[in-house]
């Protein structure tokens, strides 16, 4: 009730600003001409503008300044200031090298450059063409991001060797809360619905909450439609190993100051052939993802309703399920989990001078279900059923100066799942209550064009509890547990001509899971046991970047130290399960180092050709002795990218040569097994084509396309001897419209 108080105090308070005009022209730096159909974004006003045929551009609002961020293709992107009643003349510079991409993340609207900690962006046509199947794997091109899998779609990310609850996903700005303690559970989102995707590498828990302590992955839904503009978008692709086919279609309008748009994804995958062209049974997978959302804008502020529903179904490859899936390899009748998944998000920005508030709520509810067939008389038995609800709040205010900007609010959510107990031998996690709240503040400061400082600070505090119930003879443990803490962070860019040197000291915190402290029988066809006197987790991290470029060539290089304190894991014991055979999988702690370095080399000699390597190095150790589990192949990239602006009758043309090699690893866990280096060679090829008026795009996209034959170290069927997927040809085709209202 407070926080609808403030809200309606500060929405009556901001009425009373006056409306400001902001006009400007995009020109081109060395010709002086007219740029059109320059994208003109205001993130503020959560509204678009298009550069006309003379590069002219207006836009109202009730601020005295306004944060814009120019883009279009072929030229570098900006971001910068507009002050009121004033026209702005922009020049923009042409762009040889796919280089700074501008960075929306947490209200710090900048440059990469300008941002301390670790960061990276993948674009959405970036994740259509790659062809890969699911989110985790595309992440998995970012130096330092790899992925752990049980199967195509159930995939997770693993930021230097950290993932499941030690990285924060945020769906449009909400946390995502869907049983994610475990690699089987994968983070819920349809990302051919969002404009990008941000990964934030290291502990950034000040403005998103506790458990960043490996990272960030923040999916940043898309821009609405220009002001008085229809615009739709369908995607599709064939994967000729699994039979797939992925069907996406997007619809958005805009008026002066409404706006809204629905998005359709339907994905559907038969078992994959591995490079020996052998199946791999119940490994296919389906999923179905609507969404729609509204908003309305006004010159003191904007609000949006959004609403996401999502139906994932993915095939389980264990022991027990090979020998009883059916023969249809694409419908999914038994062994398969099933995360059904409705998001509902509100969000409202308020305009107080040159100030911004933000409020937003969440609500969540996802439903899993295991289903199994182990031929006995009830085709359809459910072996799980758990129903998780969570409200979610953010509240922030943005206090805008010349050169520095603060950043004050608190956030929080109420989850409470429900485990049917006729299910209860092998739900993971009982029924439970967990309550967060947690305070912050965040300061941006620019000393000079060239240093800038960033430091933060927040405190979170949780409850949790859960409700024992028998599960085959043996009690589930009962939580009654809270948890608070301090975190904070402080880093600095520094900038000397066309060198970078970023400096990031970070701390995070995150508390036991349910799971971790009360699991107590099967799971995931093992037997799992918690320990209710695990503490919470803290990490120290600290980040170093040097950056170099000249007009041709960019070297970076970003050693990173993580130190985390009581460290969770779980590791397979030599002790024989009280039932369902194998051993007891423990849930333990200790202290733990994780480190190492990353490298990244960008290079044109031409404008049409680029050389992009990269290498990550990642390496986990136990204090004690010994090295930690789950911990990915060292790699190294090399890519050869052929690109012109036009080529005959092809627009944008490019030709990718992408060789990865994965190393062995032998720096192994507690009943971890040594895994072969292995080599992927991927090709794609695309371009933009006319009909008449209207663009197409299309991409051919060779994964593996010499049928390497290997298990990767963090595949969760290594111990059944299942390789990963073989040769995988994708065509996809791309059709925009654009209609005048």
């Amino acid at each position: 009730m407070k926080q609808l108080i403030l809200f309606y105090f500060l929405m009556g308070t901001a009425i009373l600003f006056s409306q400001n005009k902001f006009e400007g022209k995009i020109i081109d730096s060395k010709t002086k001409n007219p740029i059109e159909g320059t994208v003109i974004y205001f993130p503020d006003l959560n509204k678009t503008s298009i550069s006309d045929y003379k590069g002219l551009f207006s836009m109202s609002a009730s601020k005295k300044k306004i944060l814009v961020e120019i883009s279009i293709i072929g030229y570098e992107s900006k971001i910068l200031y507009l002050e009121e009643n004033s026209f702005t003349t922009i020049e923009l510079s042409e762009k040889n090298l796919e280089l700074e991409e501008i960075i929306v993340t947490g209200n710090l609207n900048a440059r990469k450059e300008k941002i301390p900690f670790a960061i990276e962006t993948i674009k959405k046509e970036e994740l259509f063409s790659s062809g890969k199947l699911s989110l985790a794997e595309n992440l998995s091109k970012i130096v330092g991001v790899s992925f752990s899998s049980s199967g195509l779609a159930s995939t997770k990310p693993v930021i230097r060797g950290l993932t499941n609850t030690n990285i924060v996903f945020l769906n449009n700005g909400i946390k995502a809360e869907n049983f994610q303690f475990s690699s089987a559970h994968p983070f819920i989102s349809d990302e051919f619905s969002a404009r990008k995707i941000e990964v934030i590498k290291g502990p950034f828990s000040l403005i998103y909450g506790s458990d960043a302590v490996g990272g960030v992955i923040n999916v940043i839904s898309e821009n609405p439609a220009p002001s008085k503009t229809l615009e739709a978008n369908i995607n599709s692709q064939y994967h000729s190993n699994t039979d797939g086919l992925v069907t996406n279609v997007g619809v958005k309008a805009g008026g002066e100051k409404w706006f809204g748009g629905i998005n359709f994804t339907r994905k559907t995958h038969k078992d994959y052939e591995d490079g020996d062209e052998k199946q791999v049974d119940n490994s296919r997978f389906e999923d179905l993802n609507l969404g729609a959302n509204a908003g309305y804008r006004t010159s003191f502020g904007n609000f949006s309703l959004s609403y996401d529903y999502s139906l994932p179904k993915y095939g389980l490859t264990n022991q027990k399920s090979v020998d009883f899936v059916n023969n249809d390899y694409r419908i999914l009748r038994n062994w398969y989990q099933e995360l059904e998944n409705h998001l509902i998000i509100s969000k409202s920005k308020i305009f107080i001078k040159n100030n911004i508030a933000d409020i937003d709520f969440g609500f969540q509810k996802n439903r899993r279900v295991g289903v199994s067939d182990p031929s006995n008389t009830n085709p359809e038995m459910i072996f799980a059923l758990m129903d998780l609800q969570t409200f979610s709040y953010n509240a922030k205010y943005s206090i805008n100066k010349e050169r520095n900007k603060l950043i004050v609010g608190f956030n929080g959510a109420a989850i409470e799942n429900d485990s049917d107990d006729f299910y209860q031998n092998s739900n993971p996690m009982p029924d439970a209550k967990i309550n967060d709240i947690g305070l912050f503040a965040v300061n941006d400061y620019q000393f000079n064009d060239n240093i800038n400082l960033n430091a933060g600070i927040r405190y979170d505090s949780r409850t949790m509890e859960s409700s024992p119930y028998q599960s085959a003879g043996l009690n589930k443990y009962t939580v009654d547990n809270k948890y608070n803490s301090f975190s904070g962070s402080i880093g600095s860019t520094y900038k000397v001509k066309n060198q970078l040197f970023k400096l990031n000291v970070s701390s995070g915190y995150r508390s036991p899971n349910i799971s971790e402290l009360s699991q107590n029988g099967i799971h995931s066809n093992r037997f799992e046991r918690g320990d209710l006197n695990l503490q919470a987790q803290r990490n120290y991290q600290f980040d170093f970047n040097y950056h170099f470029h000249t007009k041709n060539f960019v070297f970076d290089f970003s050693p990173f130290y993580n130190n985390v304190n009581n460290y969770i894991y779980i590791v397979q014991t030599d002790v024989n399960a009280p039932f369902g055979g194998g051993k007891i999988w423990q849930y333990l702690q200790n202290d733990a180092n994780l480190y190492g370095m990353e490298f990244s080399v960008d290079y044109h000699p031409v404008a049409w050709l680029g050389i992009h390597s990269n290498y990550t190095w990642t390496k986990g150790e136990l204090k004690d002795g010994g090295y930690l589990t789950q911990i990915p192949q060292n790699r190294l990239v090399a890519e050869l990218k052929f690109s012109k602006e036009k080529l005959a009758f092809l627009k944008q043309p490019y030709f990718v040569i992408n060789y990865t090699n994965f190393q062995d690893q032998d720096k192994l866990g507690p009943f971890e097994t040594f895994s072969n280096a292995y080599n992927l060679v991927d090709l794609n090829i695309g371009s933009e084509i006319l009909m008449g008026k209207q663009k197409l795009n299309w991409y051919i996209a060779a994964n593996n396309i010499f049928n390497e034959v290997y298990i990767d170290h963090l595949s969760a069927f290594k111990p059944l001897n299942l390789n990963n997927i073989g040769r995988n040809i994708v065509l996809g085709l791309n059709i925009p419209l654009t209609v005048g209202l």
